[in-house]
């Protein structure tokens, strides 16, 4: 049974759009296509004769039209900027082509075209379009790059290379094509960018094992491009265990290989949200979520992950106010985060419900929790939920909770590291501070959560825990956690716990804290000299005086100003005030001292007049004609 579930949380961390996005189911008559770098749906009703409707997500580039049927489409896709459409065609016996028909305004203008693959007995196992008006033909013989020129009705191949295809994965976020050769046993990269094809590094596999088109996914994850490989079973051994998920780095990435341990057998899927690996598997009809930011143990530029929580299954989507089959083997999941089901005519996005990561934990597993919510957008308001539950139950969670303060202020070292290097003349920084989603500063734990505990049983450890996580990360104690850890430790009985932190440094010494402490003084006297220590430290002389003519103790203040050098300029009226109070003996001691303080700065022993002392010296002359 876990040991910390987050109040009011969901139960689910991932969930399907809603509403979904409706279109005509697949049937005998109608054939449902999808276009993963446009993310919409095409629906084509008797070969188009009928009709062909486009659906997105984005309502504004949703159109319908109708077409000539010349044949069974296999790949039907627009330009990025919806004004070219391209059609491919299962025509085995004629010479390889794609059409094209030119649109403005979402409506077909009825200018048609085609053009013939440069290789006149090669396959073409697909097309898609790496930015506006560029077009490239997949082909079991190579890539071939052109150039649309819509108004000529034209294509020009800019560039092509040769390469014996026998399937294709493509990345629309980063314009990267992934081709296998060899039967699967060789994966070669492409990029498909500034009008040209790059050859990049190939991928390494094992010879032994090569790999199908189902098994393999391109896809961008942490500003780099990665080959998602499935493995199935043992790559030492015949027998059938536990698949493996491999990240294979394309580019970017700092050539780390990535394993996925799934724990499981069978089919999967990929989506990835907010930088979040998300393998879903059918069988078990469950999701896991992997973090490959998070820290873990390299062996040979080799890293291995677990998921971030236990798999759970997606939240039950509802359809016509129903609930549909979940991981219906009618889904089709595409890149990055999307999954459609043709027989019920649905298109959804995956979304992540921050609060469903911490719902079911162990207690070693909170920190964790807590670093990959740092590490996503909108993952603070959970992470403020967690703070509040952990102080409040600080008592068994205290361990939990400062590893979880570590966390935090980890990140926000980094960032204000990256913070002064890029304000430095000279310095190159290679990551911004915008690669920081979430940032918890020590004013924004002071409001969103400190404040909120100010009466709780255990408000002593816990900001003893986040003064030392401070210091732990080279972090200057700011004013309000200063003030809210000092009042707390000075009016709980702690004092004792805060001239520790003092010592070692984790409060730094600051005149701001020393003049708190001196406020708390009537809580506890050893606050106030722990101030007044800290004054002298920061040579606060003045100050010092000041604070010890306002105890009425005028005799060390006196003492302190000689020492310090002030005490030619400390008004004659205020060390006889103090005096006064504290006694006649004391009074006595500290006039005859500073009547001689006049007589060696002025040459005579008297108060000037505008010194304002002339109750004092009556008092004095009442004090010598009673003794």
């Amino acid at each position: 049974m876990a040991e910390f579930c987050l109040h009011d949380s969901d139960q689910y961390y991932l969930s399907l759009s809603e509403p979904p996005k409706r279109f005509d189911p697949n049937s005998p008559v109608t054939n449902v296509f999808f276009d993963d770098t446009n993310g919409q749906v095409f629906t084509v009703r008797s070969g188009g004769v009928t009709g062909v409707t486009v659906n997105g997500l984005d309502d504004s580039k949703s159109t319908s039209f109708r077409m000539e049927d010349k044949g069974p489409i296999i790949s039907i896709k627009f330009s990025p900027d919806h004004k070219v459409l391209a059609i491919q065609r299962n025509v085995d016996a004629q010479t390889p082509s794609v059409e094209f028909a030119n649109f403005k305004d979402l409506v077909p203008t009825n200018v048609e075209y085609s053009h013939t693959c440069k290789w006149k007995n090669a396959k073409i196992l697909g097309f898609v379009w790496p930015k506006v008006n560029e077009i490239a033909f997949i082909t079991d013989y190579g890539i071939e790059l052109l150039q649309v020129f819509p108004e000529k009705k034209q294509l020009k191949t800019l560039k092509s290379t040769s390469f014996s295809c026998a399937w294709f994965s493509w990345c629309a976020q980063s314009n990267i094509v992934v081709l296998a050769g060899n039967n699967g046993a060789l994966l070669q990269p492409f990029s498909l960018s500034s009008s040209n094809i790059t050859k990049l590094q190939k991928l390494e596999l094992d010879a032994t094992r090569p790999v199908v088109e189902r098994d393999v996914f391109v896809i961008r994850l942490c500003e780099a491009t990665w080959c998602a490989i499935f493995r199935h079973g043992s790559p030492s051994t015949s027998v059938s265990g536990p698949t493996e998920v491999c990240l294979m780095p394309i580019t970017g990435g700092n050539g780390i290989l990535h394993i996925l341990k799934t724990g499981l057998v069978g089919r999967f899927a990929v989506s990835v949200i907010d930088n979040l690996l998300v393998i879903h598997h059918q069988s078990s009809q469950t999701s896991q979520i992997f973090d490959i930011m998070e820290e873990s143990k390299r062996d040979n530029n080799t890293a291995n992950h677990l998921p971030i929580v236990s798999g759970v299954s997606m939240k039950p989507a509802l359809v016509d106010g129903q609930e549909c089959p979940m991981y219906s083997g009618n889904w089709v999941v595409f890149q990055p985060d999307y999954i459609i089901d043709a027989r019920l005519g649905c298109l959804w996005k995956v979304n992540l419900i921050h609060s469903g990561l911490a719902h079911s934990l162990s207690k070693d597993e909170i920190p964790k929790v807590v670093g990959a919510l740092l590490r996503r957008q909108g993952g603070n308001d959970t992470i403020y939920r967690i703070l509040n539950q952990l102080v409040t139950n600080a008592d068994t969670h205290l361990v939990e909770l400062s590893r979880v303060f570590d966390e935090i202020n980890s990140v926000y070292r980094k960032w204000a590291d990256i913070e002064v290097a890029r304000n430095t003349a000279g310095q190159v920084v290679e990551k911004g501070s915008d690669t920081f989603p979430v940032l918890i500063s020590q004013t924004d734990m002071c409001s969103h959560v400190l404040q909120a505990h100010a009466d709780d049983k255990y408000l002593v450890q816990v900001v003893t825990a986040y003064l030392s996580s401070l210091s732990l990360h080279n972090m200057t104690v700011q004013q309000p956690v200063a003030e809210i850890s000092v009042r707390t430790l000075v009016t709980r009985g702690a004092s004792g716990r805060l001239r520790s932190l003092v010592r070692r440094g984790c409060l730094g010494e600051e005149q701001l804290l020393a003049c708190q402490l001196l406020s708390l003084g009537h809580f506890d006297p050893a606050a106030a000299q722990l101030a007044l220590d800290m004054m002298c430290r920061l040579k606060a002389h003045e100050e010092i005086v000041e604070v010890l003519l306002s105890w009425n103790e005028p005799v060390s203040a006196a003492g302190a100003a000689r020492q310090c050098g002030v005490w030619g300029a400390l008004p004659a009226r205020k060390v006889l005030s103090a005096a006064k109070v504290h006694g006649p003996a004391a009074f006595r001691a500290l006039y005859h001292a500073l009547l001689a303080r006049n007589e060696r700065e002025r040459g005579s022993p008297h108060f000037l007049k505008g010194e304002q002392c002339e109750i004092y010296i009556e008092y004095y002359k009442q004090l010598m004609e009673d003794s």
